[in-house]
């Protein structure tokens, strides 16, 4: 298999550097030191195994790079739909969710899919399906439980008044 090697005339190592500056970010970081390590003549195998990247990921950052240039390491833009939770709202819904329901005018005591959709709803006019609520909520961290059913044990006084009283009552309609 034939080496890897960077051919384009704009990937060198003061651009690459100067680039490191410009753009902050972990994965920015990597590529940039990976594609410095390979500019130092490191082979493309223990660069992948010292930053922990697969030889695919490797082979397609430094072929866009040969490609387009250094500035193919940037983050282009992603297609597809937004997020509707942008980060503002994720941030104070993680507040929100702290509390109960209760205390935002819903009558629940604890969050659930369907309590977090009406809660979106009111309080930032976004609509969301229940499951995706439920995705959100296990994103920040909350685990959905099943229901429990508490049985409320009696009293032992109030089981004695009973049975006097079913004694007192005259049964009506026996011969």
């Amino acid at each position: 298999m034939k080496a890897l090697t960077l051919q384009h005339p704009e990937a060198t190592r003061a651009r690459l550097l100067s680039l490191a500056e410009e753009i902050p970010g972990a994965w920015i970081g990597i590529k940039i030191a990976g594609l410095l390590l390979l500019l130092e003549g490191q082979r493309s195998g223990w660069i992948t195994d010292v930053l922990g990247l697969t030889r695919m990921s490797w082979s397609r950052w430094v072929r866009s790079v040969n490609q387009s240039g250094v500035e193919a390491l940037k983050e282009q833009p992603r297609p597809g739909r937004p997020v509707r939770l942008n980060k503002m709202i994720q941030k104070s819904l993680e507040v929100h969710l702290e509390k109960t329901p209760m205390e935002y005018g819903l009558p629940r005591a604890r969050w659930d899919g369907p309590t977090l959709v009406v809660h979106l709803k009111k309080k930032f006019g976004v609509a969301l399906t229940v499951r995706h609520a439920q995705r959100w909520m296990h994103q920040l961290g909350y685990r959905m439980k099943r229901a429990s059913h508490v049985y409320l044990q009696g009293r032992a006084e109030e089981a004695q008044k009973f049975r006097r009283r079913i004694k007192k009552t005259p049964n009506v309609g026996t011969a």
